[in-house]
């Protein structure tokens, strides 16, 4: 009921008896008192339910807002999460190949003393070894790069001088090799002569000058032959010294260039996320060293005894 409708009713009880005058005095007088607080308050009541409404829309279009801002960040780290597994799948793939190529170029350092084998099918793989090892300096961090980069130098300055000194090993190989078959032809004459030797025997055939000829070719083969034998067996007396030397130097180098490896090992096993105590792998891999250094300290120390025993 508005105010201006019960200024209405209380005319019309006017119109009646001075009971119903005073009586509606006593209404006017009640309604003018407590209708304008109760209409104010019922404003007020208004405005606060106004006021929720809004509160209740702000909330949730801060409710809105945030749900949108986490299902951004969701989004993004989802993304960059699948980054970094691509990049560490890249990584494993690199590294995996790269270490297949170390352990090649690394094998190449012993291998220089089997003088049976060319320089050409010992480096034979060298080419796509380096550059599978080289990807790793796209990939790499900058501890994985500089700890490749130094075991990859270390094995190139071992591969020159390797290649050097294993030259001159081969030069003489070849020497030896040429001379045997000098005198191996040599021995093929002597075989000849002789054959021819008892084919006159068998005719009866005692013609002295015939005789004296062949006997005399087969002095002169003889000659040469053991002039070859002599020489064959001064180089090679040189030959096994050097060579057993040249092999304990290519031993050296390798054991030398290893331990250049844990280095890039654990950088690499940092990298890709791939726990274990750097104490706990130098341990293991000091303890391989040195079993391996043990072994061949031993074979070279039986080889020199043997040696000493064959001289005396």
């Amino acid at each position: 009921m508005e105010y201006s409708e019960i200024e209405k009713l209380i005319s019309l009880i006017g119109s009646f008896s001075i009971g119903a005058v005073l009586g509606g005095g006593i209404i006017y007088f009640f309604i003018k008192s407590f209708i304008p607080s109760y209409l104010s308050e019922k404003a007020k009541n208004l405005a606060t339910k106004e006021d929720i409404e809004s509160l209740t829309d702000k909330v949730e279009s801060v409710k809105s807002g945030y749900a949108q801002i986490l299902e951004e960040i969701r989004s993004n780290y989802q993304l960059k999460f699948a980054a970094v597994e691509r990049e560490k799948n890249i990584k494993k793939e690199v590294y995996m190949e790269a270490v297949e190529a170390i352990t090649r170029s690394q094998n190449i350092i012993p291998s220089f003393s089997n003088l049976n084998r060319n320089e050409e099918q010992i480096s034979s793989s060298m080419v796509s070894d380096s550059g599978k090892i080289a990807k790793v300096q796209i990939v790499g961090s900058k501890e994985t790069v500089k700890a490749v980069t130094e075991y990859m130098a270390a094995i190139g300055s071992a591969t020159l001088d390797l290649m050097l000194e294993r030259s001159g090993l081969m030069l003489r190989k070849n020497s030896i090799h040429t001379l045997e078959n000098l005198r191996d032809k040599s021995q093929q004459e002597i075989d000849r002569y002789i054959a021819i030797m008892k084919n006159l025997n068998l005719e009866g055939n005692q013609d002295p000058a015939l005789w004296k000829t062949i006997n005399g070719n087969v002095d002169f083969e003889q000659k040469k032959y053991d002039k070859f034998q002599a020489e064959i067996a001064e180089l090679w007396q040189i030959q096994n010294k050097e060579h057993l030397e040249f092999i304990r130097k290519c031993m050296n180098k390798f054991f030398e260039i290893s331990a250049l490896l844990p280095n890039a090992v654990l950088s690499v096993r940092n990298e890709l996320d791939l726990e274990i105590s750097s104490d706990d792998y130098l341990n293991i891999f000091n303890d391989n060293i040195e079993k391996g250094k043990k072994i061949f300290d031993d074979f070279f120390r039986r080889i020199e005894q043997r040696n000493v025993q064959r001289v005396h």
